[in-house]
């Protein structure tokens, strides 16, 4: 094996790697939340995400969404944002709406329906957002902004959040 196919294979691998514990980790969360879900359902969405790159970018996400959580005590809008419905933001604790098993979100179930950069908005409340925005901000470079919206731009996914003005 020559040295320049040594890195590429090497990157190869890693990716797989990621994928299978991108997963791994699905199918281990939906057996403890969702377990009589069928497996076609969910593979249906784990298919087009790791086949347009997004396992890692959905790590990511959910490192967010569970970090503010965690440390600010701040959790998204229920019911709100652009991943609701969906089974695998759901199994990775990125939304809170349990989806409709009888007829599930399918935007993330195909390929084609997946365009890159993926966009997402997580609805923060109004009073709230801006410290939402200043935790991604310490732990994430590329954060900018995009029509007076604060976004985090990672390779296949752009971030953007949003408030929710509460009457």
């Amino acid at each position: 094996m020559s040295k320049k196919q040594d890195p590429k294979r090497k990157a190869q691998l890693n990716e797989k790697a990621r994928t299978e514990s991108f997963r791994f980790q699905v199918m281990w969360e939906k057996s403890q939340k969702l377990p009589e879900m069928p497996d076609e359902t969910l593979n249906a969405e784990l298919n087009a995400l790791c086949e347009k790159g997004l396992a890692e970018e959905m790590f990511t996400l959910r490192d967010i969404v569970e970090g503010v959580r965690k440390e600010l005590g701040y959790q998204t809008e229920s019911g709100k944002g652009s991943l609701e419905g969906t089974i695998v933001p759901f199994l990775l604790g990125i939304t809170t709406t349990c989806p409709n098993l009888d007829q599930p979100n399918n935007s993330l179930a195909r390929t084609e329906n997946i365009q890159l950069p993926l966009q997402v908005v997580l609805y923060y409340d109004n009073e709230i957002r801006n410290r939402v925005v200043d935790w991604v901000k310490a732990r994430y470079e590329k954060v900018t902004t995009r029509l007076g919206q604060p976004i985090l731009k990672r390779p296949n996914m752009v971030i953007e959040f949003k408030r929710v003005v509460k009457s």
